[in-house]
């Protein structure tokens, strides 16, 4: 048998056997009624049926009119919202006034209507805007007689434009993504302490029913532990990637909250390090588990590899994000237990550069073949171990292969 075929027939056994547990499927249910208590809570408390007013200043006679049917298509029913106009002089002090908040949004008039918005300006107001200038337009299209050419354009949305009216649009934006950056470090380490747990838990279950002797019988240590890592992970992914889902369209559709736009190449990145850091964390939890003598001793034992996650977490979160461009960050970037904590923060203030983020991932990766390889041999030499817990030099000493 092949190591791939090894690796995948393991993988395939830790998705069937953990995958339909009561254990997994209550953990994703707990998830799921926790993410939608927190969607709908806050909704069943803050809805109290009123009408939600937003003001809106116009700039021009045309404008004017598209403010006034966006006023007259507004539902005005309890738990909506209603439109009140506010007339402006210029399009910069109708700028300055949505920035200020003096009011939600603005229309300034011309050839093409401009939807001034700010942050806080929320989607169903400018989709009732921008809906409420192409109706105004084709009605004086239609009211005219004069069909042409521009009908194409009217129907096809062109003469209408959503002009964001923050001065600081930019750093808004590297703000936002910023705040993505910690999200992400947020969901790394719940990731790497809940998925952890189950590999720490699985090989010690597995050592003390002896399920692990049969299995050693036909595969390589580090086959049996690449297998249930990436097993593992994809189901913790699996799981943590459909409940993000679901909360991002539950965001969006319930609370009608504008999410920001994530740049790709970040996205990527977080996503490269997320998976890396998880690996590397795992099989660490996996070792451990191999040199635990019962289930009850297991997180004891990884008490202290649960202080390294925690402390690479709490570096990159309030040391790096602060100080991405120190001699201290880009030696914590190079580290493999800190950089999946340490690059995302520091790529999306752009403090890192293209050579640091490759030689970063070769130290990486050669340090999770090598990881691999002695928490195989750690595990060979634990997993027969019974009656007492073992050092982890031990039994890597003792290991046979």
């Amino acid at each position: 048998m092949t190591a791939y075929r090894a690796v995948g027939l393991v993988t395939w056994r830790e998705l069937l056997e953990r995958g339909l547990s009561k254990s997994y499927a209550l953990s994703w249910l707990f998830l799921a009624i926790l993410v939608g208590a927190g969607i709908a809570i806050p909704g069943f408390f803050g809805d109290d049926g009123s009408i939600r007013t937003y003001r809106v200043a116009t700039v021009g006679v045309e404008s004017a009119g598209s403010g006034e049917l966006a006023k007259e298509m507004a539902p005005k029913e309890p738990g909506s919202y209603r439109i009140e106009l506010t007339p402006s002089s210029d399009s910069t002090g109708a700028a300055a006034a949505v920035v200020d908040g003096e009011v939600d949004a603005a229309l300034v008039g011309g050839n093409t209507v401009k939807v001034l918005v700010g942050k806080d300006t929320p989607r169903e107001l400018e989709a009732a805007l921008r809906q409420a200038a192409l109706s105004y337009q084709v009605q004086r299209m239609v009211a005219s007689g004069e069909v042409s050419e521009q009908a194409v354009a009217i129907m096809g949305g062109e003469r209408v434009t959503t002009v964001t009216a923050e001065p600081d649009a930019d750093a808004d934006a590297e703000a936002r993504q910023f705040l993505i950056a910690q999200v992400a470090l947020v969901l790394l380490f719940m990731a790497v302490m809940t998925t952890g747990s189950w590999v720490l838990l699985g090989v010690t279950e597995e050592k003390t029913n002896r399920v692990s002797e049969v299995l050693l019988s036909s595969l390589r240590p580090w086959q049996l532990l690449a297998g249930k890592i990436i097993g593992v992970g994809l189901l913790g992914l699996l799981q943590f990637g459909s409940i993000a889902a679901s909360l991002i369209v539950a965001v969006r559709l319930v609370l009608d909250v504008t999410l920001p736009e994530v740049d790709a190449g970040f996205l990527v990145i977080s996503l490269i390090w997320f998976v890396l850091g998880y690996v590397v964390y795992a099989t660490g939890y996996a070792a451990v588990g191999a040199i635990a003598h019962r289930p009850e001793d297991a997180q004891n034992a990884a008490f202290p590899l649960m202080i390294v996650t925690v402390a690479g977490y709490m570096i990159g979160i309030i040391y790096v994000s602060g100080n991405p461009d120190t001699v201290w960050s880009t030696i914590l970037t190079l580290v493999p237990v800190t950089a999946p904590f340490v690059l995302p923060v520091r790529a999306v203030s752009d403090s890192v550069a293209p050579w640091e983020q490759v030689t970063a991932f070769l130290i990486m990766v050669g340090f999770i073949i090598l990881l691999i390889r002695a928490a195989g041999r750690v595990y060979a030499g634990g997993v027969f171990n019974y009656r007492t817990r073992v050092k982890a030099r031990q039994a890597y000493r003792s290991a046979e292969f």
